[in-house]
């Protein structure tokens, strides 16, 4: 079941590309692909992105990647918690021209499959554990610049916020809430 959800996620996005591309050659849009690592105080999440420009200063983001998270005891459920999970995106970026790149604006949702296998009562006689499934959502806002590299290659860094929202969970209640986000970014313009 992970594996048929994991491909149906990379043929849509795919498709969404192959289709930009056939679009671009029509109206000349720009499309930026690219990869990015994004930083928050209890994980990272290693991403491939695909920015579809809409208009000059406006882009649709999609992304495809992966969570990685060790709570500890830092979520309040339980006094250990270390989640794994992939997952998707859908954005909109503003690009506002500034010196030698772009102050960037964005907003976003993501949605993660996460497993979290967690213990608790780790100090008593009868500690327990399990593994809990959720699909999460969240949605953030990010503010960052781009460095043009050259007219081929950006890169950049972002600090944003959002929310972990467990909309689904099959077990035991995980770790949720606010977080900080730290992007770093690379880029390469495909036309």
């Amino acid at each position: 079941m992970k594996v048929k959800n994991l491909f149906f996620i990379v043929i849509f996005l795919v498709s969404i590309q192959l289709f930009s591309q056939s679009d671009e050659r029509k109206s000349n849009r720009k499309i930026e692909i690219g990869t990015e690592l994004q930083l928050y105080p209890v994980g990272y999440m290693p991403m491939i992105t695909s920015n579809i420009f809409i208009k000059e200063d406006w882009a649709l983001r999609f992304r495809i990647g992966g969570n990685f998270a060790n709570r500890e005891d830092f979520s309040g459920f339980n006094d250990d918690e270390v989640a794994k999970g992939f997952g998707g995106s859908f954005g909109l970026v503003k690009y506002v021209p500034y010196w030698k790149g772009n102050i960037v604006f964005g907003a976003s949702l993501d949605t993660w499959n996460m497993w979290t296998k967690w213990k608790d009562g780790l100090n008593t006689i009868n500690p327990t554990s399990g593994t809990t499934y959720n699909l999460v959502i969240q949605p953030w806002v990010n503010a960052g610049f781009l460095y043009d590299l050259s007219n081929q290659w950006n890169a950049g860094i972002s600090l944003g916020f959002g929310r972990e929202i467990n909309v689904i969970t099959s077990g035991e209640d995980v770790g949720e809430g606010w977080m900080g986000i730290a992007t770093f970014s690379i880029n390469y313009v495909l036309n």
